[in-house]
């Protein structure tokens, strides 16, 4: 066999074996067989390229932690801390629509815009609605049933689960102010 021929089927496999569309222990046989013995090199990514992918990661952990900060830990009006958290879960909300395809990264989008939904929700009843415990627990529930709907439609889990407890536990705090226990 030539050795461009041997050549192409050596990638053919390498790329079976690396979207793991044969078990791996076939790929390794199939490359010994091929190479005769000979070493296989691999090409790995350089840190150029992992820096890149890494980007989108960095700008959200930049968003989320820059309006916890601007939210929590200056004296602005509580309005233009709930503009902050507001501007920062649409900007989110707009990565999680361009990053649809990319699963891992759209899941991390929509947990930091689901924290800053639920800074923005917390700060504005705490400004509108001070001292009053039914109103915040009744945010607070209605933020939980929609984790709870956006788990159950993008079979995620951990928002499933977030959304249950959540519930179960306002639910239980809901019942002590009703009934008084």
């Amino acid at each position: 066999m030539n050795k461009t021929r041997k050549k192409i089927i050596i990638n053919e496999i390498l790329y079976w074996k690396k979207a793991r569309l044969l078990p791996e222990q076939y790929c390794d046989y199939l490359l010994a067989l091929y190479s005769e013995g000979e070493e296989i090199e691999v090409k790995t990514r350089d840190g150029k390229n992992t820096f890149l992918r890494m980007l989108p990661y960095l700008a959200i952990a930049i968003i989320v932690i820059g309006a916890i900060c601007l939210t929590n830990f200056t004296q602005l009006p509580f309005k233009m801390q709930i503009a902050i958290s507001a501007a920062a879960a649409l900007l989110l909300l707009l990565f999680v629509y361009l990053f649809s395809s990319r699963k891992p990264l759209m899941q991390v989008s929509l947990i930091g815009a689901s924290l800053m939904i639920l800074a923005a929700t917390v700060d504005s009843v705490e400004g509108f609605a001070p001292k009053n415990n039914t109103v915040l627990y009744s945010s607070l529930l209605a933020n939980c049933l929609v984790w709870w709907g956006f788990g159950r439609k993008l079979s995620l889990l951990y928002f499933t689960i977030a959304g249950i407890l959540g519930t179960v536990v306002i639910c239980f705090f809901l019942a002590r102010i009703a009934f008084k226990f």
